[in-house]
């Protein structure tokens, strides 16, 4: 009896396997073509720069592209949807970017005492900017390199 159970066991294990690589090695086909374009540049809310957010650029027919801004500020966001595009700052995005830098540079070591600390800054925008439908920022995208200097007035 369980010599019965144990072979229905392993035939379900075998075919269980069987369906997992065989989904593990289909291809797939839901990545984004590559355009060939990237969009770089820096972030000011007003006359401050941003620190964290999350750049977003929607193309026409919809495809999305993402990108950080770093603590310098500058942002890029590669493999663009090329033509007009909408772009959206998402700082609530970048608020767990924020905390991991202050917590990663609190400590400074034992020889750093007194020393002073890098000035980071978490800067939120209005909830306009941060979904890409409701954004008013647009900018057109070319094959290539494009920059774009997003500026957010107050």
């Amino acid at each position: 009896m369980w010599r019965a159970a144990a072979r229905v066991l392993l035939v379900a294990l075998a075919a269980g396997l069987t369906l997992h690589a065989a989904s593990c090695t289909s291809e797939r086909n839901d990545r984004l073509p590559e355009t060939g374009a990237t969009l770089e540049g820096t972030v000011k809310y007003g006359k401050e720069d941003l620190q964290f957010a999350l750049v977003i650029v929607v193309g026409p027919d919809g495809p999305a592209s993402t990108g950080k801004i770093e603590e310098d500020g500058k942002y890029k966001v590669e493999n663009c949807p090329l033509g007009e595009v909408k772009v959206a700052v998402n700082t609530d995005a970048g608020m767990g970017d924020y905390k991991s830098a202050i917590m990663s540079k609190s400590f400074q070591g034992p020889e750093a005492k007194g020393a002073k600390k890098a000035a980071l800054r978490f800067i939120e925008v209005p909830k306009t900017y941060h979904d890409p439908a409701t954004t008013p920022l647009k900018t057109t995208v070319n094959k290539g390199p494009n920059t774009y200097d997003i500026v957010i007035p107050r």
